[in-house]
């Protein structure tokens, strides 16, 4: 009989679970049969775990009522883990070293009576699958258990959520390598900053079959993940994303629309024809993916993309007949209300002040020409980094990351393509001065501020919308 194996932490929770069998890998799919995976009871401490794994992870016999179990969760890689430094120290060295096949094996082992190559590829990604999910539950409770009452403020609910991200880093990292060689995604060629290479990866949503506009959101979802393994594996893997970019300005392991199962703001792109997902990633000697940053773009007209934005969106109150032609369509003026660049922008909030005065707004005939032509615009609904703080500067991720919105921002202004983009966050003046404000942004054009409008050339700007409305939006123009 084979013998047990001690686990890493987010395995322990498959003992129960039979998840259907999932897609090999990018290059060989299909292949094993459709079965539970054996999965032992921790050890009862951490001692006689470690002592387990030095006999080459030949476990005590599984004890009934695993769950009081906990210290041997602690274990992850052969030793035990006393911080989460030393953690994310472990994975990293052994993402250096150890091909994907042996990863796999070596966290989820082999079920009885099924070869180790077959384990490999269809256990290991059916249990990957279960434990990223779990994962992201264990962050969104945190999450949602902060933002309740637990902590003064959202963002402090944010940071406790980051908080636990970091923590588990190391198994989302393990996670996601699996997931990711299972999801079938296509690479595009590899991109160069100075002088070192990365690579990207695109998976563009498709339409649902049968969906209607009157479908849900959570039905097209759930119809996804029915249509087979394929469909899991990638629900899985948009739930871990959403972890994995939890910061504490920010945190995407919500639901985009209210749908339930909660897999992340990130899934509906899944079921929209229009949303794509641009993954950036760099490779290590041994083939594992290390994921650096997440786009997710969608391409829809301007009014289109100003009416999904939060609170009604900046053009709320513009009269219905400015948008359907005729003599209120001819007079009606957009501008944009820029923010005023200093050294203390959003250092006391999003004040009003720090706007420019609406007697400088200027009409930008190209916005309403672009308004009105219906005329595809990039909207960016999301730029996250894909790893802690501390790994991104550790791992020189950061580059990439500010290199992959440069190269957006630089193919729109070739393509004729505006760019838009809502700031969210609880502070969206510092936001904009801390992450977008930069040369390599503005080098073609990108400004951030509030769109404005008015019935005429002769009459008063709109009422000015508070920023909790969350109107404050960045502008490329072609």
């Amino acid at each position: 009989r084979a013998q047990p194996l001690i686990l890493p932490p987010f395995a322990s929770a498959l003992g129960s679970l039979a998840a259907p069998r999932l897609c090999r890998s990018t290059r060989t799919v299909g292949g094993g049969a459709q079965q539970a995976v054996e999965m032992p009871r921790a050890a009862g401490d951490k001692a006689t775990a470690a002592k387990a794994i030095a006999r080459k992870r030949h476990a005590a016999k599984a004890q009934d009522g695993s769950a009081a179990a906990a210290p041997a969760a602690r274990l992850y890689g052969g030793r035990a883990v006393a911080t989460p430094q030393q953690r994310g120290a472990s994975a990293r060295a052994r993402a250096e070293v150890e091909p994907p096949g042996g990863l796999a094996k070596r966290m989820f082992g082999a079920p009885p009576g099924v070869s180790a190559a077959k384990a490999s590829a269809a256990s290991s990604a059916e249990a990957a699958a279960v434990a990223g999910l779990r994962m992201h539950g264990e962050v969104l409770a945190v999450f949602a258990g902060e933002k309740r009452g637990g902590a003064p403020t959202w963002r402090d609910a944010c940071e406790v959520a980051e908080k636990k991200v970091t923590e588990l880093y190391p198994e989302l990292l393990a996670v996601f390598q699996i997931l990711f060689q299972s999801a079938c995604i296509r690479e595009a060629d590899q991109e160069h900053i100075r002088d070192r290479s990365y690579s990207v990866a695109e998976l563009q949503g498709r339409s649902v079959e049968g969906a209607s506009s009157e479908t849900d959101l959570a039905s097209k979802l759930e119809q996804l993940r029915n249509e087979g393994e394929l469909g899991l594996v990638r629900d899985a893997l948009c739930a871990v994303l959403a972890a994995l970019s939890s910061r504490k300005d920010m945190s995407w392991v919500e639901a985009y629309d209210e749908e339930k199962p909660v897999r992340g703001y990130f899934a509906h792109a899944l079921a929209s024809p229009h949303t794509a997902l641009r993954l950036a990633f760099v490779t290590s000697p041994s083939g594992l993916p290390r994921p650096a940053s997440l786009l997710v773009t969608s391409r829809v007209p301007l009014k289109d993309a100003l009416d999904g934005t939060d609170s009604g969106g900046p053009l709320q109150h513009l009269p219905p007949e400015s948008c359907l032609g005729g003599v209120a369509s001819d007079r009606f003026e957009l501008g944009i209300q820029e923010l005023e660049v200093s050294e203390e922008l959003g250092a006391f909030g999003s004040m009003t002040e720090e706007r420019a005065l609406a007697r400088e707004v200027v009409a930008e005939p190209a916005l309403r020409t672009l308004l009105l032509s219906q005329t595809e615009v990039l909207v960016v609904e999301s730029y996250v980094a894909l790893a802690p703080r501390e790994v991104c500067m550790a791992e020189g991720l950061s580059e990439i990351i500010q290199a992959e919105f440069t190269a957006l921002l630089q193919r729109a202004k070739a393509d004729g393509v505006a760019v838009v983009f809502q700031l969210g966050s609880h502070n969206p003046h510092l936001l904009a001065r801390k992450v977008y404000m930069r040369p390599c942004f503005s080098a073609h054009g990108l400004r951030f501020g509030y769109l404005r409008w008015r019935s005429g050339p002769d009459v008063p700007w709109g009422r000015e919308q508070p920023w909790v409305n969350r109107v404050c939006l960045g502008v490329q123009l072609p």
